[in-house]
């Protein structure tokens, strides 16, 4: 069976979310400049090919079915993503427009010290970034390219790995080593889906044990705990991809010498069912290079 066969006229789905909407099949024709009966063949249409019904005729007017309310609720959502995907496409679609979409830590810590140099040495580019911690819930349709860590190597996608899962305590210049703290306070952030490693991750991987006095901080996001360490504030987890210019720098150091390592990595990524544009490829191209 084609697609095309599966999916129900497009005329009547408005017709239904528009009568659904202003709650009356004459509202609906006022809206959409048709005839109320009109929008009564396009419902009658709708309900032939779904083979139920989704309104139910009254005296006094229309109202849902139980099957209708629930129609009416997804179309509304999908109707809304159409309208939302077409807008963006119709407003970002120039030659020299590119998507990337990101972690908050990998935008703030890692991506933008190298804007300066990726404006200079691709001339024209025009950047949108769709900064985000939720991976998973992103469509594919949302970026050209994508730049994320992953536990395990990503699939459906071309993906290219930048850096691997290297994890060491750090902390400012001059700061005391972890083991040396009676009561330290350890750095992190949230992360309700558990994908960024913890401090409970990398003791058990180093066989250490903290002390009971110590103190957990909880920041927002992953820039502020590697600042906070960096101000002496605390001890943070750094991911050493992430966090290589302010290690070389000297702005931040080792407060341990275990360094925990696992099969996850950081990626640059694009979808493999899109046609690869030229400038995207330029700077998949160029991010691969600048990350050596």
């Amino acid at each position: 069976m084609s697609l095309g066969r599966r999916l129900p006229p497009f005329d009547s789905l408005v017709v239904f979310e528009t009568a659904v909407r202003v709650g009356s099949f004459s509202g609906a024709g006022r809206e959409l400049g048709l005839t109320q009966s009109a929008v009564s063949r396009q419902i009658a249409k709708l309900e032939t090919f779904i083979g139920t019904s989704l309104f139910l005729r009254l005296p006094s007017g229309v109202q849902l079915t139980s099957s209708g309310e629930t129609y009416a609720s997804e179309i509304a959502r999908l109707l809304n993503e159409v309208a939302g995907v077409t807008d963006s496409v119709r407003a970002w679609s120039g030659p020299r427009q590119v998507t990337i979409a990101c972690s908050r830590g990998i935008g703030d810590l890692w991506l933008m010290p190298r804007l300066g140099a990726m404006n200079a040495e691709l001339p024209g580019l025009e950047l949108r970034l769709r900064v985000t911690d939720d991976f998973d819930h992103l469509r594919l349709d949302e970026f050209d390219l994508a730049i994320f860590y992953r536990r395990e190597a990503p699939t459906g996608v071309h993906a290219v790995r930048l850096g691997e899962e290297e994890i060491v305590p750090v902390t400012c210049p001059g700061g005391a080593m972890l083991s040396d703290l009676r009561q330290p306070t350890l750095l992190s952030i949230e992360d309700p889906r558990r994908e960024w490693m913890g401090w409970n991750d990398w003791c058990r991987g180093g066989s250490v044990t903290l002390p009971e006095s110590a103190r957990h901080w909880r920041l927002g996001d992953y820039r502020l705990a590697v600042e906070a360490a960096a101000e002496g504030i605390g001890i943070a987890l750094g991911w050493t991809w992430i966090i290589r210019q302010q290690l070389d720098e000297g702005r931040l150091v080792a407060a341990h010498p275990y360094r925990f390592r696992s099969g996850g990595g950081f990626y640059v990524m694009r979808s493999t069912h899109r046609h690869a544009r030229r400038i995207v490829r330029e700077i998949e191209d160029w991010l691969v290079a600048s990350n050596r």
